[in-house]
């Protein structure tokens, strides 16, 4: 056993040295001058919590770390993983800059055939959060990218590197091949490998870190007095500005909101058309037709200073409160990323369907038919339409088709099923794009852009990467195959789906085994 064991380290410690092209050497030139070298510690089996936690304690610039798995428990604070965190915790707080990439755990349960379903684990849920609320600069990674890497680089120099997850069995338990490598070259190229891993930039938000959701009630968006007579009247600037009065109410008894024209202008996007008196003027009229037409708020004039408005409960009439029960809540990444102003009309209203239906949760799933949300919205079939396809184009929500029925006919067809995704900074989505086209090359990249258009998932850059990655994988030909079998398809097939071309590569590739 301990011949293997040795065999083991040695065979680590080679293929480090290997693939990295650091070893102690003087080249034979005229200059002779000496390469990098570097310093190489076995710490396998019980020599590496003591190890890790020594040189984690010695952090005087950064520790950058991703790791698979950390079971941590907050509540066990003796366990030798705590002792690990609360290193990384403590040299956080002496200055130390530390930086953590998580995998997201992700259990590909049925991903294969045609079926493509996936589960989230979260196992490392309990560990983010801590250091999150440490104040450390921790997030997840790209959804269909294992990071099985067990990797810390500190101060740009020490390097640790093995099969050790963060767990008590690897801890106490397991013979894990580990090594301590001190070589700035090393580093240098782990690093920048590190800046390679795609990053869920929202999964890596915690829900207390995002702006306090306005509550919106569902009677808003279903009584047709009010949100459905806009859409009717095409009144898009009364209903957005609706929106943003609540998002400015306080919560004072009265209802009460002021109104700054020019900061609404600039909110709702008016003052990148209008000049400033125009779009005054036009959110003066909004509100005559708030008081006057919807009767959702009073008009109170103060002058010289700019007017106020008191909010309406409806149908009561009676001084605005928020809503206790039977309501939305809409997230401020709504108006933080411009959403309210890059959506259509029918893409605002079926986004705040899908938070009515499903609440704000990132992820939450829901069911209904087409018909039923025309009537239960008091919306054309037109509306309903272009809101789901725009939507589904932005990666905002995802739709499953049901499969259409053996005997043929819509009658009898399941209904749709929903999941709300959330929004996302469109500004990052793109530069992500940049990293992308840079890292794989602009070719490869706008292949797999293309693809991603057919399954609607152009928006997604985890899906676009993992296009990549399939190409390379399955090889160019299959993947074009995969995608050209779908791509005839019409919008609301189930096989016009990422999850079915991921299972026509498998099923293909399983074939020729």
């Amino acid at each position: 056993m301990k011949k293997s064991c040795f065999k083991a380290l040695i065979l680590l410690i080679l293929v480090f040295l290997i693939c990295t092209g650091i070893f102690c050497a003087y080249a034979e030139t005229a200059k002779s001058q000496p390469a990098a070298c570097a310093v190489i510690e076995d710490i396998s089996g019980n020599k590496y919590f003591s190890k890790v936690k020594e040189a984690l304690s010695k952090a005087e610039k950064s520790i950058y770390l991703t790791m698979y798995f950390v079971n941590f428990d907050p509540k066990s604070r003796k366990s030798p993983i705590s002792e690990l965190v609360e290193e990384v915790v403590n040299a956080h707080k002496r200055g130390v800059k530390v930086k953590v990439i998580l995998d997201q755990n992700i259990s590909f349960v049925e991903w294969e055939g045609r079926g493509g379903k996936w589960e989230r684990e979260a196992k490392n849920d309990p560990l983010f959060v801590y250091l999150k609320k440490q104040g450390i600069e921790a997030y997840y990674d790209n959804l269909f990218v294992v990071t099985h890497s067990k990797a810390i680089v500190i101060d740009e120099e020490v390097v640790i590197l093995g099969s050790a997850n963060w767990t008590e069995s690897s801890l106490r338990r397991n013979w894990e091949a580990s090594c301590l490598i001190r070589s700035k070259e090393l580093a240098k190229q782990l690093l920048e490998d590190f800046s390679k891993i795609t990053i869920d930039y929202e999964a890596s938000i915690l829900d207390e870190e995002r702006m306090p959701p306005v509550r919106l009630s569902d009677s808003f968006l279903k009584d047709s007095s009010f949100a459905p007579r806009m859409v009717t009247a095409r009144d898009e600037t009364a209903f957005d500005l609706y929106l943003l009065l609540l998002r400015t109410f306080n919560g004072n008894p009265e209802g009460r909101v002021d109104i700054d024209y020019k900061s609404i202008s600039s909110t709702l996007g008016l003052n990148e058309k209008f000049s400033y008196v125009s779009a005054r003027d036009i959110l003066r009229e909004a509100l005559v037709r708030f008081d006057e037409r919807y009767k959702l708020i009073i008009r109170e004039k103060q002058p010289p200073k700019s007017p106020y408005c008191l909010l309406l409960n409806y149908p009561d009439k009676k001084p605005y409160i928020l809503p206790q029960e039977k309501y939305c809540s809409i997230p401020d990444e709504y108006w933080q990323y411009g959403w309210n102003k890059r959506l259509s009309f029918p893409e605002k209203y079926f986004f705040l369907i899908n938070l009515c239906k499903a609440g704000a949760s990132r992820g939450r799933v829901w069911t209904g038919y087409r018909k039923g949300l025309m009537e239960e919205f008091s919306l054309s079939r037109d509306t309903i339409i272009r809101g789901m396809k725009g939507l589904r184009r932005l990666n905002i929500i995802e739709i499953e088709y049901p499969p259409y029925p053996e005997g043929g006919g819509f009658a009898q067809r399941a209904p749709m099923r929903f999941r709300l995704l959330g929004l996302y900074s469109p500004e990052r989505l793109q530069q992500e794009k940049e990293r992308l086209a840079k890292l794989y090359g602009r070719e490869h990249f706008e292949q797999a852009h293309k693809y991603a258009e057919i399954v609607y998932k152009d928006n997604d850059i985890q899906v676009i990467e993992d296009i990549i990655k399939k190409m390379e994988e399955y090889g160019a030909e299959q993947v074009a195959q995969a995608f050209g079998k779908v791509s005839h398809r019409s919008p609301d097939n189930p096989k016009r789906s990422y999850k079915y071309v991921v299972g026509i590569l498998q099923t293909e590739a399983e074939e020729e085994k």
